[in-house]
């Protein structure tokens, strides 16, 4: 993503890498619609998704993901060189393996005018352990991009942590946001309590101890919504233990996901705590959006866990901790004015904290602060 200054005006090629409920895609759309509302002109660079090749599947479609990111970055390359005198800084985001050596080009191309930001979302893949050779490789090409780059931005502070360690860089926060959602009024007291996961799980998603912990109770509902290997796993463990408060199905269409939302009393949302400081579940502040509390199976270092904590929207428990679980469960399901209020302080919490208008001035503050050190610089030399 280039961002220019002056003007309103912006040109936009294919406006994401990743498929559209992509929560990368969606918050780079939404970061360039709300710095292009700041007066600022954007242009996003992306791979056309008719071009995208999932990750995964036969040697044959490795060849195509890796000649799709190629042809990607020989285009970004390009776009750089014809139009870096126009440019005041260049975001790079996580994926394709590389891409911050793009940046670094627009800032040596302009002699140090353009200042090149590493937005990183993701760290799954310079931290998995056991990964083959291509995956060792990967991870030092993803490491030497990152230490290239003039600046590091990251979305959560164990990120931050791990990232300077990684990179003996210092690394700046700017935590991550969602868009607006309308409040509905909570489900019936009287109704059984119910649980919604929504979106993709797979293994450092897990959900299979808390499907066992809610099992067969009268008092609680829980519905899964997506797709992964997680979402497998638990099909094929209510396959062969039939559990009628539990429902599993495939993903909410777009338009119907506010509503979905609504119909939950509490979110559920889950990440590893071998995972914790690689990622920052976007699912929490989905949540708080929608004015709903959090059952966060996790680790209390996470940086979403922290932020379910501070704002007093939900509880945090170990992935697999069962009896933690099920008591954190019977809480919920027997205070139904507590999940009134954990919503109501979730929301809270995102209006002042994690709404898109929030997030979007934090990074209009540091373009201009960017803007201001390589003014300083040319002035000093």
């Amino acid at each position: 993503m280039a961002a220019r200054p002056g003007g309103i005006s912006s040109s936009s090629l294919t406006a994401t890498q990743r498929p559209p409920r992509d929560a990368v895609s969606r918050v780079v759309e939404d970061l360039a619609t709300e710095l292009r509302s700041r007066g600022r002109r954007v242009t996003v660079i992306g791979i056309p998704p008719t071009r995208i090749v999932a990750a995964g599947g036969n040697a044959a479609d490795k060849i195509r993901r890796l000649r799709s990111e190629l042809r990607f970055l020989l285009s970004s390359v390009v776009f750089v060189l014809r139009r870096h005198r126009e440019m005041h800084a260049f975001i790079s985001v996580d994926v394709p393996s590389g891409l911050p050596f793009v940046g670094a080009l627009a800032r040596r191309m302009s002699r140090g005018r353009v200042r090149d930001i590493a937005w990183v979302m993701d760290l799954y893949r310079l931290t998995i352990q056991g990964g083959g050779h291509l995956d060792t490789v990967r991870a030092r090409l993803e490491l030497a991009a990152l230490r290239s780059s003039a600046k590091i931005i990251t979305i959560g502070e164990c990120m931050s942590a791990l990232l300077s360690d990684l990179t003996a860089k210092p690394v700046s926060v700017i935590p991550l946001w969602h868009r607006d959602m309308e409040v509905a009024v909570a489900p019936a007291s009287n109704s059984p309590l119910r649980l919604l996961y929504s979106g993709s799980a797979r293994e450092i998603h897990p959900l299979l101890p808390l499907v066992q912990a809610v099992g067969g109770r009268d008092d609680v509902e829980l519905q899964i919504s997506g797709s992964g290997s997680e979402v497998e796993r638990i099909r094929a463990y209510l396959a062969n233990h039939p559990q009628r408060n539990v429902q599993v199905g495939g993903f909410v269409e777009e338009q119907n996901l506010a509503s979905a939302y609504a119909r939950a009393d509490v979110h559920v949302v889950s990440l590893s705590e071998n995972a914790t400081g690689t990622c920052v579940p976007s699912k929490v502040y989905a949540a708080m959006a929608s004015g709903r509390g959090v059952l966060y199976l996790g680790s209390t270092s996470g940086q979403a866990a922290r932020d379910v904590l501070n704002a007093g929207a939900g509880i945090v428990v170990e992935t697999d901790a069962m009896t933690s679980m099920s008591a954190a469960i019977t809480q919920l399901a027997s205070n139904r004015a507590r999940v009134v209020a954990y919503g109501a302080q979730a929301r809270r919490f995102f209006d002042d904290e994690r709404a898109l208008a929030v997030g979007g001035a934090r990074w209009a503050d540091e373009l201009v602060a960017s803007a201001a050190i390589v003014t300083q610089s040319a002035a000093v030399s």
